[in-house]
C-alpha cells in the first residue's frame, strides 16, 4: 500500500508530463501517480501509457471532455491506495520537490497542507497582470467566504490532504478551485508552506474568461450569496435611513436626525439579515443579537455621521452626503456581521 497518491489532472499536457513524472519518481517516496486526462487532443493519454510501462506505480483515468479538476480529484480518490492525496498541476509550475515537505506536515497531524504563493519564503514568477488578478481574486474570497479567511492562498492548485478528514461529495461539478471548496465545506486544520511558483514548460495556460466566470459563480455559491443578500438588505436600510432623515430633518437638528435614522436602519437590517442573509449560520436572540449588531456597526454609523457632517460643511446636499457616508460604512458592517454577530456554520 502506498503512503501518498499524487493526482495529476491533465488536458493537453503531453509536453510536460514526462518531465514531471520523472521528477516525482526521483523523490523516492512510497507513492503512486494517477493521471486523469480529460480527452486531450495532443496525445497526453498515450504519453501516460508509455510512462505506465516505464514505472509500475502509475494509473491512468481517461474521460470524455473537460469535466473539471474537482471531479478529477474525486475520481482519482475513488481508486487511490493512499491515505494522503496530493493535487498539483501538470505544467511544471508546481515543483514536485515540495511533496516530501508537504507530506511531513501532514504526518504531523494537519488535514490539509497548502503550497502557498503568499507566505514568507514564497517566490512567484507570474506576470504582473496575472499576479494582480490572483490577488484580487484572493481578496474577494477572503471577503465572501469566511471559512477561507485564515488561508492566505485558498486558490492554490497545489495542496495535499488527508482523505479521511475530507469529503469530496459536495464538490461542484466543473469547478477548478477544488481547494476552496474543500476548505469551505469541511472542518479541517490547515497549514501553508512556501514554494517557488515556476514558469510553464510547454503548452498554453488554461486561464480564460470561462474559468473566471466559473470562479465568480463558485465563490458566490460558497458564500450562500450572502454578500448579494447583504447588499440588498443594505439598500433597503439606505432607503429607510434616507426616508427617516427626510422626515425628521425639518423638526430636529441634522446630526440628531441622522443618528435616529442610522439606528432605525440598523434595527431593520438586523431583522432582515437574521432571518434571510445569515439564515444558515448560528441564529442569535433578538435583543442579544441586536446589541452585538449595534456594536459591530457602530464604527460604520460613526463614519456615516462624520462624513455626513464634513460633506454638508463642504456644501454637499445633505441626502447625497448621507448616502456617501452610508457606503463607507458598508464594508465594516459586513465583516463585523460575518465574524462576530453570525458565526460560521458549515452548510449541510
Amino acid at each position: 500500500m502506498y503512503e501518498l497518491t499524487v493526482v495529476l489532472p491533465t488536458y493537453n499536457e503531453a509536453g510536460n508530463l514526462p518531465a514531471l513524472v520523472h521528477r516525482i519518481e526521483r523523490l523516492g517516496l512510497n507513492s503512486e501517480i494517477i493521471v486523469v486526462d480529460d480527452g486531450s487532443k495532443d496525445g497526453t493519454a498515450e504519453v501516460a501509457r508509455a510512462l505506465m510501462n516505464e514505472y509500475g506505480n502509475i494509473k491512468l483515468i481517461e474521460r470524455e471532455g473537460k469535466q473539471g479538476i474537482d471531479t478529477a480529484v474525486r475520481d482519482a480518490a475513488a481508486v487511490a491506495s493512499a491515505d494522503y492525496i496530493a493535487v498539483m498541476d501538470s505544467d511544471l509550475q508546481h515543483p514536485p520537490e515540495m511533496l516530501p515537505v508537504m507530506l511531513g506536515e501532514a504526518r504531523s497531524g494537519k488535514d490539509i497542507v497548502v503550497a502557498s504563493r503568499y507566505v514568507t519564503g514564497s517566490a512567484n514568477r507570474m506576470g504582473l497582470m496575472r499576479r494582480l488578478v490572483s490577488r484580487a481574486a484572493t481578496s474577494a474570497v477572503h471577503f465572501l467566504v469566511p471559512q477561507a479567511k485564515n488561508i492566505r492562498d485558498p486558490l492554490s492548485g497545489f495542496f495535499l490532504f488527508y482523505r479521511k478528514a475530507v469529503s469530496l461529495e459536495e464538490a461542484t461539478h466543473g469547478s477548478y478551485k477544488i481547494l476552496l471548496e474543500i476548505i469551505a465545506r469541511n472542518r479541517v486544520s490547515a497549514v501553508e508552506v512556501p514554494f517557488s511558483f515556476g514558469e510553464r514548460y510547454s503548452g498554453k495556460s488554461k486561464l480564460g474568461l470561462t474559468e473566471m466566470i466559473r470562479f465568480a459563480s463558485l465563490t458566490f455559491r460558497l458564500s450562500d450569496y450572502r454578500a448579494a443578500k447583504f447588499i440588498t438588505v443594505g439598500l433597503v436600510g439606505i432607503a429607510i435611513n434616507e426616508g427617516i432623515l427626510f422626515m425628521l430633518e425639518p423638526h430636529a437638528p441634522l446630526l440628531l436626525a441622522s443618528a435616529v435614522a442610522v439606528e432605525a436602519s440598523i434595527v431593520s437590517n438586523f431583522i432582515m439579515n437574521n432571518t434571510w442573509t445569515f439564515r444558515r449560520k448560528a441564529k442569535v436572540g433578538f435583543f442579544r443579537g441586536l446589541v452585538k449588531y449595534n456594536f459591530v456597526t457602530i464604527v460604520g454609523g460613526i463614519i456615516n455621521i462624520l462624513i455626513l457632517g464634513m460633506l454638508v460643511f463642504a456644501h454637499f446636499e445633505y441626502l447625497a452626503a448621507n448616502f456617501i457616508g452610508t457606503l463607507f460604512g458598508f464594508a465594516a458592517n459586513y465583516l463585523g456581521s460575518e465574524g462576530i454577530v453570525w458565526h460560521v456554520r458549515l452548510p449541510n
